[in-house]
């Protein structure tokens, strides 16, 4: 049995059995369609999609940072560290209308 906050934002802590199923304590129900009917599926839901979209620009971030690492790299390879030169700006210029 495991203990699990409704729509995780609820406050209502049902049982979770994954061989028999949620099981309500007095009153779990109807805290539970009190809940709902006061706009709290809506409101998690939106939560939840706004969790997904701050996960998508941190992974997209990163991404990105990667790339601009690796090709930060190669230019200091292909240029040397100190003095990168025009040459190596045209390359980043590359890098960056490519997005």
């Amino acid at each position: 049995m495991n203990r699990v906050n409704f729509a995780r934002c609820s406050h209502v802590v049902v049982d979770v059995c994954s061989q028999h199923g949620t099981w309500l304590d007095k009153d779990e129900l109807r805290r539970i369609v009190d809940f709902i009917r006061a706009g709290g599926m809506e409101t998690a839901r939106a939560r939840e999609l706004a969790e997904i979209e701050a996960q998508r620009e941190r992974l997209k971030s990163a991404q990105t940072a990667g790339a601009w690492d690796a090709d930060a790299n190669i230019l200091s390879t292909k240029y040397g560290a100190r003095d990168l030169g025009i040459s190596a700006v045209a390359e980043v210029l590359k890098f960056l209308m490519r997005k």
